[in-house]
C-alpha cells in the first residue's frame, strides 16, 4: 500500500512540475519580443557599489507581470555598480546587464514585488526603459543603509541627466 501512495504522489508531483515548466515556457514564448537589457561595457573606475539580491524584473504597468525572457526573470545574487554611464548589475548565475542613463526613468524604495517582499521599503526598485517598455527592477540590498545609499546614487545620475 505504501508503495502505491509513493508512486501516486510521485506521479501527482511530476505532473505539477512538468505544467510550471510548460508555464515558464509559455511566459518566455509570449515574452520573445522583448528588447534585450544593454551589455555591461568597460568598468568605470569610481563607481559605488552595492551587494544584495536581485529579485526581479516586471511590467511597470502590471506588477504582477515577471519579465522572464533574457534571463530577467532568474533571481540571483548582484553587485550593483552606478556611475556616470548609468547603473550596472554584476549578478552571478545570470547574465549580467547595464542600465544606461539614458534609460533610467526613475528609483524608489517599496516593500517588494512579484517573487519577494520584505516590507517596509525594502526594496529598491529600478524604473527603466527595455525597448519599448517600462520596466521596474526590484534590488534587496544587504544592508538597509546601502540601500539609501544606492537610492541617491542613481537620483543624483538622473539629476544630472536632466541637466544635459
Amino acid at each position: 500500500m505504501k508503495w502505491i501512495a509513493l508512486a501516486v504522489l510521485f506521479l501527482v508531483l511530476l505532473v505539477l512540475w512538468r505544467q510550471m515548466f510548460a508555464g515558464w515556457r509559455a511566459r518566455l514564448n509570449r515574452q520573445a519580443d522583448i528588447a534585450a537589457p544593454a551589455r555591461l561595457g568597460a568598468k568605470e573606475p569610481g563607481s559605488a557599489a552595492v551587494e544584495g539580491v536581485y529579485v526581479s524584473t516586471v511590467d511597470a504597468d502590471n506588477a504582477l507581470e515577471r519579465i522572464a525572457v533574457h534571463g530577467l526573470g532568474t533571481r540571483s545574487a548582484v553587485h550593483v555598480e552606478v556611475g556616470p554611464q548609468g547603473v550596472a548589475l554584476f549578478r552571478a548565475g545570470a547574465r549580467s546587464f547595464a542600465i544606461p542613463r539614458a534609460d533610467l526613468v526613475g528609483v524608489g524604495r517599496g516593500p517588494g514585488m512579484v517573487g519577494k517582499f520584505v516590507g517596509r521599503d525594502g526594496l529598491v526598485v529600478l524604473r527603466w526603459k527595455l525597448g519599448d517598455r517600462v520596466v521596474d527592477t526590484g534590488i534587496r540590498p544587504r544592508r538597509a543603509e546601502e540601500g539609501n545609499r544606492l537610492v541617491q546614487q542613481v537620483q543624483q545620475i538622473l539629476a544630472e541627466g536632466q541637466q544635459r
